[in-house]
């Protein structure tokens, strides 16, 4: 087996071929079919053809820019199952599918696609994500530290945790101002009875 290095898979990710980078079927200008491809990519990693209701997820639900950026994703992603070591490692099934279907999604929602090749950061969370679903790790890296540094670089959490300080900001504010009004509202009335 091939040891797997995040250099590695960060030039095999910038290599990619550009059929990979091009705009997918269902959006101007569209010339990938991401359901083949996925297709393909599903029956070679887990030696069975994929199911009809799994690859009706990889065709496009929308003609919206979030929905473009996820199968753009998908398209990036296959591109490193497709890296021999990973291909090889047989991944189950279900690890592969959560990956596909729950886990690109939601960075599709808060990650650019080309973000995954112009920002290391964001290709090394697309590669470590992968490497999960594919039960591998990286070389010198225990199962833990693989889930601490993907912890790390997951862009979904940050995201989630970013709204939820604005939120707790913003409620904070309302408090601060609520505040003041009653303040104001107290000194109004004891000049009123003065």
């Amino acid at each position: 087996m091939t040891s797997l290095t995040l250099s590695a898979l960060l030039r095999w990710l910038r290599e990619m071929p550009g059929a990979f980078r091009a705009q997918p079927v269902g959006f101007p200008g569209g010339e990938v079919r991401v359901r083949a491809v996925l297709a393909d990519l599903w029956e070679e990693v887990t030696g069975q053809p994929a199911p009809p209701a799994l690859l009706a997820a990889f065709e496009a639900q929308s003609d919206g820019k979030t929905e473009r950026n996820r199968l753009r994703l998908l398209l990036a992603a296959a591109h490193i199952l497709w890296h021999p070591t990973l291909r090889a490692s047989r991944p189950q099934p279900e690890r592969l599918r959560r990956f596909l279907i729950q886990e690109l999604p939601a960075m599709a929602a808060v990650v650019p696609a080309d973000s995954v090749l112009d920002d290391e950061e964001r290709g090394e969370e697309l590669i470590r994500l992968a490497l999960r679903a594919a039960g591998l790790h990286l070389e010198g890296e225990t199962a833990h530290d693989a889930e601490d540094r993907l912890k790390q670089v997951d862009s979904v959490e940050r995201h989630r945790v970013l709204a939820e300080a604005a939120q707790r900001e913003r409620r904070a504010r309302e408090v601060r101002e609520a505040m003041a009004r009653k303040a104001a509202e107290e000194a109004a009335a004891k000049v009123t009875r003065e």
